[in-house]
């Protein structure tokens, strides 16, 4: 390492802002921390460069996802690690001996054993992981309590037997029918992990049957409970209001079906749809940032507690939410370990599924590794549905999304090449196969504000639904803002009177940027301000299940012709044009492209270069994490 001397008068602490100074010019670090580092060798004059800029990887760390810093150099040189995404040029980073050496001996830096001991230092330095202290902190509570709420059950021989008697196995034959020992059902399997004590997790793409699953496990833990003689009290939360909105319309969807098969008893039904899902911050009860209502001391009071799209569940988020559930509560936690993990740092559902999410194997999550490990303890709590029902045994998206999961390129671009009437795939430098998407998308945009200035918001909402882009990125070339100007200026040209020039207008397409409770608006609702009159409002919900806001009251929320793949998670859309930017952006990632695809119900556009295609399929989401390490070890403990 050629380390960086900054230039002060003799006896003075260098600045940080010297010893920093080659990673700041890059973009590499900013403000927060440089202010961080200075805050450190103000307190500790003695700290060395090396340790300062070990301070300063692991604080950028969480702004990137990242739980924790790998420090072996080829990580670092090779991770796309300025803020533009860019790659850096050369830096002086020190070699795996010199950060060894310095992060060994700096008072800044505790280890696993000392992390606790007063005064708390601000890196952990754990298996070759460094770690801002609070990061560490949560990774661990997370660990630790999967490992008590997992001590109590059994593993792969507890299935059989808790299904072979009791009330359980009376009720899952009702529900599922009886289980089939040479093809087992999963989704019965999920619920009977989910009736054990402890935590279980179901996994599995879009149309896999989560929401079926979840359904039935109420269902069966209800009747569970009436015949033991207790009450039983459920909450069902998810990461944001609009995911906590299409969960309550999913499980509502179930249940009156299992009713109306005759099932469960109309009673019963009643009770299990006036469970209202809720936000996981709602459910802690938020206070700010970092306090909440519930917490070990003063619990939760559910018995059962399930929470749907756990892969947008952060790290500390998921600390606080296990801290929050009673000791002896069951928890449930549903997912895609496959699809974008949370905006902020973490892959809690992915390193929860750990190596079932990558198997082959329909269900090997299911039993004991056969090693004997009590570290292992998502040994038999694991259940990953794999069996996409949306899709027909054929259907080209379900394979699509497949073989872009597994990383197989050859196989997602043979299967967009093949001319299905499902998968339709355009190069960007084609113009006239581009011209023809865009009509089409246009088409649908004109219809949408026709029925809008006609004051028929079920059809502006079924038009503005209809077919949707979903766009990589906001800025640049088939960007979200490149898509918009176009489709406002088409529309604008073939809807006389029709101007998108002022704020509010009708025809204009919106989505909810903000959580707004008191008018019952989450992030990512939709809409679409229609005529009512000489005045106007705006229609919130899909086809079918409409409500109106006056304008006034929506003070968060931007156009929405076309939006980000991000934003697009748990959606679906008839026919999803897929937007994708060129081969060298950063932001393109086999979870990206998966997340994308599995949004099309019955149709799929990618609009993208075959560079970008592989690109994207084969780079996978690179998040430093240690909790799959320590939930799934790859050695057997001794």
């Amino acid at each position: 390492m050629t380390t960086v001397q900054a230039a002060t008068p003799e006896g003075a602490p260098a600045d940080p802002i010297d010893v920093l100074s080659p990673f700041v010019e890059v973009g590499l670090f900013g403000s927060y921390e440089l202010q961080l580092a200075r805050t450190v060798r103000r307190l500790q004059p003695d700290v060395s460069d090396t340790a300062l800029l070990a301070l300063a990887v692991a604080a950028r760390a969480p702004r990137f996802g990242h739980v924790c810093s790998m420090l072996d150099l080829a990580t670092l040189e090779q991770a796309d690690f300025t803020d533009d995404g860019s790659p850096a040029p050369p830096l002086p980073w020190p070699t795996a001996d010199e950060w060894a050496a310095a992060l060994d001996t700096s008072a800044i830096v505790a280890t696993p054993a000392t992390a606790t001991i007063e005064p708390v230092r601000p890196l952990v330095w754990d298996a070759g992981r460094l770690y801002l202290q609070r990061y560490w902190h949560y990774e661990l509570a997370v660990a630790e309590d999967i490992h008590r709420r997992s001590a109590g059950g059994s593993a792969s021989g507890a299935d059989t037997a808790d299904d072979s008697n009791g009330p359980a196995s009376a009720v899952l034959d009702v529900l599922f029918g009886p289980d089939a020992v040479d093809r087992p059902d999963l989704q019965r399997r999920a619920v009977l992990r989910g009736l054990r004590g402890g935590v279980s997790i179901i996994a599995g793409g879009p149309g896999t049957g989560k929401t079926h699953t979840v359904a039935r496990l109420l269902a069966a833990a209800s009747l569970v409970a009436e015949a033991q003689g207790f009450d039983l009290q459920v909450a069902l939360a998810a990461p944001t209001g609009k995911a906590a909105a299409r969960m309550g319309e999913a499980v509502t969807s179930e249940v009156q079906a299992l009713s109306e098969a005759g099932l469960i008893d109309p009673a019963l039904a009643q009770v299990l749809t006036s469970t209202t899902p809720t936000t996981v911050h709602s459910l802690l009860g938020w206070r700010d940032r970092t306090h909440f209502q519930h917490d070990r001391q003063r619990p939760l009071p559910h018995d059962l507690v399930v929470v749907d799209e756990t892969s947008m569940v952060a790290l500390p988020l998921m600390a606080r939410l296990l801290d929050a559930v009673k000791p002896d509560a069951r928890l449930v936690l549903v997912g895609d370990p496959f699809q974008l993990a949370s905006i902020e740092a973490g892959t809690v559902m992915s390193d929860l599924v750990g190596p079932s999410g990558t198997s082959g194997e329909p269900d090997d999550g299911g039993e004991d590794d056969g090693a004997g490990s009590p570290r292992r303890v998502l040994a038999g709590r694991v259940t990953v549905l794999r069996h996409m029902r949306r899709f027909g045994e054929d259907s080209a998206i379900a394979a699509l999304a497949g073989a872009i999961r597994v990383g197989d390129v050859e196989e997602a671009l043979a299967l967009l090449t093949r001319g299905s009437t499902e998968v339709n795939w355009v190069d960007p430098e084609g113009a006239s196969a581009l011209d023809r998407v865009k009509s089409e998308v246009v088409a649908a945009g004109v219809d949408m504000v026709s029925a809008a200035r006609a004051g028929a918001p079920d059809r502006a909402l079924a038009a503005a639904n209809r077919v949707k882009v979903l766009a990589a990125t906001r800025r640049g070339p088939l960007g979200v803002n490149d898509w918009t100007a176009m489709l406002e200026a088409e529309v604008s040209a073939s809807v006389p009177g029709f101007s998108p020039g002022r704020r509010w207008h009708v025809g204009r397409p919106v989505m909810v940027t903000a959580n707004d409770p008191i008018n019952g608006v989450f992030n990512g609702d939709v809409g679409v301000v229609v005529a009512r009159g000489a005045s106007m409002e705006v229609a919130l919900g899909s086809s079918g299940d409409v409500r109106t806001l006056a304008p006034s009251r929506l003070d968060r929320v931007e156009t929405w012709w076309a939006m980000t793949i991000h934003k697009s998670q748990g959606s679906e859309f008839d026919h999803a044009v897929v937007s994708l930017p060129q081969a060298g952006s950063p932001i393109l990632t086999r979870e990206l492209l998966y997340t994308a695809v599995t949004r099309a119900r019955e149709r799929l556009t990618v609009v993208g270069g075959e560079e970008s295609l592989r690109a994207a399929i084969l780079r996978p989401v690179a998040r430093a994490s240690g909790l799959e390490a320590r939930l799934w070890p790859s050695q057997p403990s001794p």
